[in-house]
């Protein structure tokens, strides 16, 4: 038998890679996308590929339910998709995608940080970090977020978020005024949530609970909000370090993206 030691190669581990289950999953995204005019010869041309390949690969997702046909030859999304989405929307378990990030935007700051997401038709708080911090803010760790128009990532997560979910929630929440700074009028809420848009970072200055502020930065993958990154501080520790706060968030939101990437490309 021959001794291991160090000097010999290790072998890295790599994520199995089927080059078809990857120019599928490519077409899918194209026709998701609505980029195109949904035809096999658009969709070939935009993913790269020879018309017969994609006219296979197309009836492939076709037979399973991701796609359908249209009266025009053109293709969209089946209710295949409408399952897998409703199912993304169920799940609990928070990826480590999004953890990573979390946990080290907690270290770096020093402060509570927190991850939200749209679940089951209605914003989730999906994770806690505490902060170390001498001085913490503390909510609970998971579970139904209420109160988004006072709070930063509940203003990303309805700045962003599809028009149909933010209508809804907007519809069943009342503007409750929870301090003498929250915003309680649905047409200054729709220029504040304008402005987050515009900006890409929201802020919540004593709007939630008296005495303490929240920044909150978007993650995207593209166009699709995944969900949202905050921290909260006590006000003063907020406006002395608010600029190094927003940065160190949008770090952890590119970090998070580009984990996404990578795993699209593995």
């Amino acid at each position: 038998m021959t001794p291991k030691t160090d000097s010999m190669p290790r072998r890295t581990e790599r994520t199995p890679h089927v080059q078809s289950v990857e120019r599928a999953a490519v077409l899918l995204q194209l026709v998701a996308s609505g980029v195109t005019a949904g035809t096999c010869t658009d969709l070939a041309a935009r993913a790269g590929l020879a018309v017969p390949t994609a006219h296979h690969l197309l009836g492939t997702l076709v037979k399973v339910g991701l796609l359908a046909r249209d009266s025009r030859s053109g293709y969209l999304l089946g209710p295949a998709v409408a399952a897998l989405g409703d199912a993304y929307e169920r799940q609990e378990a928070v990826p480590d995608y999004l953890v990573g990030p979390l946990h080290e935007l907690a270290r770096t700051t020093g402060e509570t940080s927190y991850l939200c997401a749209w679940r089951r038709g209605a914003i989730q708080m999906l994770s806690r970090v505490e902060g170390t911090s001498p001085v913490r803010v503390s909510v609970p760790a998971a579970g139904r977020y209420h109160d988004a128009h006072a709070r930063a990532a509940g203003k990303i997560m309805l700045a962003f978020g599809a028009d149909a979910a933010r209508e809804r929630y907007l519809r069943e929440s009342p503007l409750h005024p929870l301090t003498p700074h929250t915003i309680t009028s649905p047409d200054r809420l729709e220029e504040e949530l304008a402005e987050v848009r515009r900006r890409g970072v929201a802020f919540d200055e004593e709007e939630f609970v008296p005495g303490v502020a929240c920044i909150a930065v978007p993650v995207r993958h593209g166009d699709v909000l995944v969900g949202a990154y905050a921290v909260s501080a006590p006000v003063h520790r907020y406006h002395e370090r608010c600029e190094d706060l927003t940065s160190v968030l949008q770090s952890a939101a590119q970090s998070a993206v580009t984990s996404i990437g990578q795993n699209d490309a593995q």
